[in-house]
């Protein structure tokens, strides 16, 4: 045995904390105008999203530097701008409200609405009638937030109410016309990757509802991003039949496109966040899409009669925030084996022209050799594979027994891709293995597969990383004396019950995990408060099964050590979850250790915070194997 915790990397220096989190880029809500592309960039210096002007490789801010554009609708926000005419629309981060800026710098934004108990979230432009489309969220005490579909004067500022009744809406869009407005809403307990509806409203010529009906066909499924093509054929992705797909609405009803829909493949993730955009239109009419297969994403044409494959020169390991412009599309690309770019592709050309695809910003590479991701996959029975991704630390040999991290990813209802992770490059330079599951439960491997955290969550993932874990013993690649396992949010419940269920693991690390299912069920906000009914169980009739999966209630079966990291403003996962759980691991005797981040909420966005993380739990994972 061979195994180490001091670095086996042939690369010097190594990547510090530091600038591992500093390399950290994302990108989001990309729109054209006048044929510039414009989007949200994360500024992992300063934690804030700046609304950009991405062009010859400079990502220029619209937004004084104080300014971050993010929406806190369901928590998790998402489609927090659009562009009006000449303006950015957006919400700002600090008072959630609407603001309006030039999209030509030099004039500073300023407010659009004044709401102080409401915040604002998937925003759309109504041109016809100079107003914005948006989904509200009102807080009023301790009454449960109230959602609305609601249209704001971009004159006055002044709010008028399109829809409301539901529990939840999202992802308004209106016709070429402007005459049909289309939205997607649902009620509890659904979720919206497990059953939605699509709702057809008729406006007149002042922009109000005159009648409004349900045209999706099956209360059964999981119907989203619903959008008009430029002849006002309305579209949405459904996954009747398994896998999310497009359909179109016609006389009689929805139907799938014509022609073989390419397999294993879904056109949409679960939307945890508001403004998902993975199909348009070219300026042929061509519908373009992006699909997910197996983990990777694909660029998809069709014509009208059938689909085929664009092939791309960049070949991205993900795509998303897909908008169409003529001919023109613009996409955030993310690679195995570097940063992600906002791109520019020309639809028109081949992968062997150099004009295809032009990468406007990002896109850089490390200046070391990076570890790539290996596609892998357990068996768990005849019908059953758990899919991962093993990243080793790049020029090793491949018998030697190395150090293993199983990460578990949050949702749970969510996915791992096999995109360049800084992190990971942070690990597999100081000689550990990352195992990246997508456990039972996940997207992007059909509904089928999606659904098998049905009162099973505690369960089947816990299942499945352990499975993984083992396998890669078995395999002589993963040293026995040296498995760790962590995982953020839903993926620190999976990481703790593992822990619980298994003496496998040398040590494991939550950060902001959920210990307690059942006190999570009664505090947490509105968008997941009966996401434990269908994961767990009602609380009231399966109380026992509460307790049967709670890290909290289990704790004397922990063996291994644990390290938690949480943040103080957390309104999702509770402080309480990770204080209650630290302190029940301490009184048995069970080596602990807790960082607490004051000014972070769920998920750490402060780069000194982020860098911490790294510190601490590489000392812990090393000090547990020395």
């Amino acid at each position: 045995m061979n195994a180490t915790p001091v670095s086996l990397h042939a690369v010097e220096p190594l990547l510090a904390a530091e600038e591992a989190v500093s390399a950290i880029h994302d990108y989001a809500a990309l729109k054209f105008h006048q044929g510039n592309l414009y989007g949200v960039g994360f500024d992992a210096a300063s934690g804030r999203n700046r609304l950009c002007h991405f062009s010859g490789g400079q990502a220029e801010s619209l937004l004084p530097n104080h300014v971050s554009v993010r929406s806190r609708v369901h928590e998790y926000g998402g489609g927090a701008w659009c562009i009006a005419g000449v303006h950015a629309c957006f919400v700002h981060a600090d008072d959630q409200q609407i603001w309006q800026a030039p999209l030509a710098a030099g004039e500073p934004p300023h407010p659009l609405t004044c709401q102080p108990d409401t915040r604002f979230a998937d925003l759309a432009f109504d041109p016809l009638r100079e107003r914005l489309l948006a989904i509200s969220e009102t807080h009023l005490s301790s009454l449960e937030p109230v959602n609305r579909l609601a249209a704001i004067s971009l004159h006055t500022g002044a709010i008028e109410i399109l829809a409301e009744g539901a529990d939840f809406y999202s992802s308004p869009a209106l016709s070429p016309d402007g005459c049909q407005l289309v939205w997607i809403e649902w009620d509890h307990p659904q979720q919206p990757w497990r059953c939605t509806r699509v709702m057809l409203a008729q406006l007149n010529e002042q922009g109000e509802v005159e009648t409004a009906r349900q045209v999706s066909d099956t209360d059964e499924a999981a119907w989203a991003q619903p959008r008009f093509s430029p002849d006002g054929t309305l579209h949405v992705v459904v996954d009747r039949n398994n896998w999310w797909r497009i359909e179109s609405l016609t006389a009689t009803g929805f139907q799938a496109l014509s022609g073989t829909v390419p397999e294993r493949t879904e056109f949409t993730t679960a939307p945890w966040q508001f403004g998902l955009a993975t199909y348009g239109w070219n300026a042929a009419g061509a519908l373009l899409a992006l699909g997910q297969c197996d983990g990777y994403t694909y660029l998809w044409c069709h014509d009208g009669s059938a689909w085929c494959p664009l092939e791309l020169s960049l070949m991205p390991a993900r795509m998303h925030a897909l908008v169409c412009d003529g001919n023109r599309l613009g996409c955030v690309a993310e690679f195995s084996d570097r940063l992600p770019a906002v791109v520019r592709i020309d639809s028109a050309l081949t992968a062997d022209d150099p004009d295809q695809c032009d990468i406007l910003y990002g896109g850089d590479c490390p200046a070391y050799t990076p570890s790539l991701p290996v596609s892998l996959s357990v068996e768990r029975d005849e019908n059953l594979s758990v899919p991962y991704f093993l990243y080793r630390p790049a020029g090793i040999p491949a018998d030697r027994l190395l150090p293993l991290v199983i990460w578990t990813h949050g949702g749970p209802t969510a996915m791992t891709a096999p995109s360049f992770k800084p992190a990971i490059q942070y690990w597999t330079q100081r000689g550990f293995m990352i195992a990246d599951v997508n456990y039972r439960g996940s997207t992007g491997y059909g509904r089928d597969y999606r659904m098998q955290l049905e009162g099973q969550w505690g369960v089947r993932d816990v299942d499945d990383v352990i499975a993984v874990a083992a396998d890669l013993v078995e395999q002589g690649q993963a040293d026995p004396q040296a498995l760790f396992i962590r995982g953020n949010s839903a993926g620190g419940y999976t990481t703790l019950s593992a822990l619980c269920d298994s003496d496998l693991f040398s040590g494991g690390a939550s950060l902001y995990g959920v210990s307690d299912p059942a006190r999570l069920n009664q505090l947490t906000h509105k968008f997941e408060s009966r996401y434990l009914h269908w994961l767990i169980g009602d609380p009231q009739q399966q109380s026992e099964r509460y307790l049967e999966r709670s890290p909290l209630h289990r704790a004397d079966r922990i063996s291994a050590p644990v390290i938690f990291f949480q943040g103080m403003q957390d309104q999702v996962v509770l402080p309480e979850q990770t204080r209650n759980m630290a302190e029940r691991l301490n009184c048995n005797d069970i080596r602990v250790e807790t960082h607490y981040f004051d000014n972070e909420a769920h998920g750490f966005r402060q780069p000194d915070n982020q860098a911490a993380v790294l510190e601490h739990e590489l000392a812990f994972y090393r000090s547990i194997i020395s």
